[in-house]
């Protein structure tokens, strides 16, 4: 049986009860990394979230590789205008990654802690996607996944050194994407 099927419109994810433990918590944990101390709670107002926007970003702490990668600059070269598209971006996909990665947990809750499949609605499965590349990417970057080298190494590692069991999850996340977009098409 696949842990993937269909079901209607809708997509039913199988999952062990340490699978949905797991992942529930790398979820969670994403959230806390992308909140930060100072991200401001969200409103349903659209003016209050344009408002927000458009006030100087909350400050991400660009010192962590993780941020970096999840919020790659698009101006290398030009720091007016890399300020200048934080300014007027960073809020909002921030806030966009969050309520991503809140469809995920909450799909994940409502699975009785593994005893029933995850419920993916059809339209849930970007934030499916987009927030297991998101958690797969933080695990490259603690991992230092640079090159092909870098894989293999981790590779020759045991699976219960603390590296060898995130090596385990970051592969663990590529088999589950690899399954749920095979799934979608």
């Amino acid at each position: 049986m696949s842990r993937f099927r269909r079901s209607g419109g809708q997509l039913l994810i199988t999952l062990a009860d340490y699978e949905e433990a797991v992942l529930e918590s790398m979820v969670e944990q994403l959230i806390v990394l992308l909140e930060g101390e100072d991200m401001d709670a969200t409103s349903d107002d659209p003016f209050a979230q344009w408002e927000a926007d458009m006030a100087a970003p909350s400050d991400l702490d660009a010192s962590d590789p993780v941020i970096a990668r999840l919020f790659p600059p698009a101006y290398r070269d030009d720091d007016s205008a890399e300020k200048e598209f934080r300014r007027f971006t960073q809020n909002a996909q921030r806030r966009t990654k969050i309520e991503q990665a809140r469809v995920v947990l909450e799909a994940l809750l409502e699975t009785n802690a593994g005893r029933d499949p995850a419920l993916v609605r059809a339209g849930d499965v970007d934030a499916w996607l987009k927030t297991i590349a998101a958690i797969r990417l933080t695990l490259s970057v603690r991992l230092g996944i640079e090159t092909a080298d870098d894989v293999d190494e981790l590779e020759e590692l045991d699976s219960d050194e603390p590296r060898g069991v995130l090596y385990g999850m970051y592969e663990w996340l590529g088999y589950f994407l690899e399954g749920l977009i095979d799934k979608l098409h």
